[in-house]
């Protein structure tokens, strides 16, 4: 019996390998329990922001991981060839891409936020709240007519829910064909610790975003930015600190970073601000501007 992957990353293994220093690994800090895993002992990438059988979908008493290994993985693989040539190069030839490699940057942050395990509930009341049509889909009977019964148990799936945020990730690529968002990619220091978390991507709007035409901030390394905004200056090394604080401040549970004291200045520097993670959010994208 063939052996299926289970341990399914929705941070990939290549995107973590960016945020890692001389070691190749990072140590893990627990936002809940406000410590880092095991005193501070050091992880590879393939050691956290996994979900387990994240991708598996179930018919009946079978199991399969194609989702997961003919899907998502050749989006990554694709993603992965991108964001290395990003981080290889330097801004002196733009870091070796153009407009037309942004659609593919893009739906990469599309299946990164949508694969998130926390992002399951805002799924579940989109597909709740909206038709099959409305979602890109139709179940229609042989008289070619909707099956609305068969529609709500397929919206009801959890193997549906598992389709679908892939799914809905290639609707965002058709639906942002067209768009030609300005986009600035940033080099900024390389003298701070590397920070990750497991809500890497810093969306404008907070619930439901278009990947397609809303601004966003997304680390793309510990010392590459890409920002869906129309920007040119330099990268200051306090605007890094906001956005390492942002990305730091909205994880779910898990925090990576090459420096266990780089958490403390965090959070020393957020109470410092006297301000909420959404105004810390309004002022950063304000700057960016």
């Amino acid at each position: 019996m063939k052996n299926q992957s289970w341990r399914h990353h929705y941070l990939p293994v290549f995107y973590l390998k960016g945020f890692t220093k001389e070691s190749n690994k990072f140590k893990i800090y627990n936002v809940q329990e406000k410590r880092f895993i095991k005193n501070g002992k050091e992880f590879s990438p393939e050691s956290y922001f996994f979900e387990k059988d994240g991708n598996t979908i179930k018919f009946n008493e079978s199991e399969t991981d194609f989702l997961e290994t003919e899907h998502y993985s050749h989006f990554d693989n694709n993603a992965a060839k991108l964001i290395d040539k990003i981080n290889s190069s330097n801004n002196d030839n733009r870091f070796n891409v153009d407009e037309d490699d942004m659609p593919a940057l893009n739906h990469f942050v599309s299946l990164m936020y949508w694969r998130l395990p926390h992002r399951k509930e805002e799924l579940k009341d989109f597909i709740k709240n909206n038709n099959l049509n409305t979602l890109g889909l139709a179940i229609k009977d042989k008289k070619g007519i909707n099956d609305k019964k068969l529609e709500e148990e397929l919206k009801n799936s959890e193997q549906f829910l598992n389709v679908y945020k892939y799914y809905n990730s290639l609707m965002d690529s058709m639906r942002g064909f067209e768009c030609r968002t300005p986009y600035t990619i940033i080099e900024s220091t390389d003298k701070f610790p590397y920070l990750c978390s497991d809500n890497p991507v810093i969306f404008e709007k907070n619930v439901m975003p278009k990947v397609y035409e809303d601004d966003y901030l997304f680390p793309l390394s510990g010392n590459r930015l890409f920002i869906k905004t129309n920007r040119r200056e330099k990268f200051p090394a306090y605007l890094r600190l906001m956005v390492d604080t942002l990305v730091y401040k909205q994880a779910i549970k898990y925090v990576s970073c090459t420096d266990e004291r780089y958490i403390d200045i965090l959070e020393n520097n957020f109470e410092k601000y006297n301000i909420s993670v959404e105004e810390l959010k309004i002022n950063i994208f304000n700057k960016l501007k």
